[in-house]
């Protein structure tokens, strides 16, 4: 996935990486396999405050249509999903344009994926052009896999009321290692008709 908290991460890795060159010439291997072990389980911390966070340090949610509402949606994932532990996702809707009546959402979730808070974003009336709508959604996935968390959000703008429909993927663990590897089973074996196709 390509949200900021994992550049992130990658970028404090490289950081640690530097220090133990600088500093640990003459450390045993077991130390360097530990050492390693450690940095596959690092996840970045953050040090600015959630609604703080600038709109252009957030990853920007994928729209299925582009005409709609002038409204776009950004977000972040405080950790990294875990199947079992709660995950709170940072919410920023903004208003691009100057003359919105009020603004208001719902978030839904899909199986595997269930929502525990923020499934309702209040009614803004009035927006100015280029402000921050806040918002958190906690969620909680059941098990690994690749879940979605869609968000609709409606715009009254003068005599008309649009919505545009925001999806915001969030991969808990490995993903779905086991479906990819049932998925290559299948192609292998419709590939040939009339074949049978082993994997090794």
């Amino acid at each position: 996935m390509n949200s900021s908290i994992r550049i992130s991460g990658a970028i404090w890795l490289l950081g640690i990486a530097a220090g133990l060159a600088l500093g640990g010439c003459g450390s045993s291997s077991s130390e360097a396999g530990a050492a390693n072990a450690s940095r596959k389980k690092v996840q970045h911390v953050r040090t600015v405050d959630p609604g703080n966070r600038p709109p252009d340090d957030m990853v920007a949610a994928v729209s299925a249509g582009k005409a709609g509402p002038p409204v776009a949606l950004k977000f972040e994932l405080r950790q990294s999903p875990k199947a079992g532990e709660a995950l709170d996702v940072d919410i920023a809707v903004l208003a691009d344009a100057p003359a919105i009546n009020r603004i208001y959402g719902r978030f839904q979730t899909g199986d595997g994926l269930n929502l525990v808070d923020g499934g309702q974003l209040g009614q803004v009336d009035k927006p100015a052009a280029g402000s921050v709508i806040r918002h958190v959604v906690r969620v909680l996935p059941k098990q690994d896999g690749i879940y979605t968390l869609t968000a609709t959000v409606s715009v009254d703008q003068g005599d008309d009321s649009l919505s545009r429909v925001f999806s915001i993927p969030v991969i808990v663990g490995d993903g779905l290692p086991e479906s990819t590897a049932k998925a290559e089973v299948t192609v292998g074996q419709t590939a040939t008709p009339g074949t049978n196709s082993k994997t090794h």
